[in-house]
């Protein structure tokens, strides 16, 4: 005979699992110009490939964005078996200050990078609720399966910890059928 103890624990973990299921955060429908003029969306269901995406909110965040990025960069830029992606929000910049961002970015970026850095111009509130927005200064990841769930996020400065973690959360969803 189970204890009954036993039979609590398991039944809290089916609802732990059921309830986190059911709350699974998902990609915001997005579409979005690139730096190089590309149209991007998101979730990308029609591939199979896993998404992972660094966010800055703010001019400053830009400073964990490059760090984040020189590490990621050399492993998933060109990985054809990941879809890596730079968002920036540039949600309600003025249109001539926003030329003026872009013809700096399009000289300061590499052109291989341009298709993979992606313009957020709406949607910001829908994004900042994703990520459990709460710093601005920070960068944000998410690694989500190509219909949009998001399997893993994380924000704030780049630690081995954190990109142990979101190395495993890709290749696990890199093995899945």
């Amino acid at each position: 005979m189970v204890p009954a103890h036993k039979h609590f624990l398991t039944a809290a973990a089916y609802f732990c699992l059921a309830a986190a299921a059911s709350s699974a955060q998902q990609v915001p429908a997005t579409r979005s110009e690139a730096l190089d003029k590309s149209v991007v969306t998101f979730p990308q269901s029609n591939s199979a490939k896993p998404l992972l995406l660094l966010i800055g909110f703010s001019h400053k965040s830009q400073k964990q964005c490059n760090l984040w990025n020189a590490r990621l960069k050399p492993a998933y830029l060109i990985d054809t078996q990941v879809a890596y992606y730079e968002l920036a929000d540039f949600q309600g910049v003025p249109s001539l200050v926003m030329a003026m961002i872009l013809h700096g970015m399009r000289r300061e970026i590499p052109r291989d990078e341009h298709a993979h850095f992606v313009l957020l111009q709406s949607d910001e509130a829908k994004w900042k609720a994703l990520v459990n927005y709460s710093a601005p200064d920070d960068a944000y990841l998410i690694v989500a399966d190509p219909s949009g769930r998001v399997l893993w996020q994380t924000h704030g400065a780049l630690t081995d910890q954190k990109y142990s973690e979101l190395h495993t959360a890709l290749h696990t969803q890199a093995l899945q059928p």
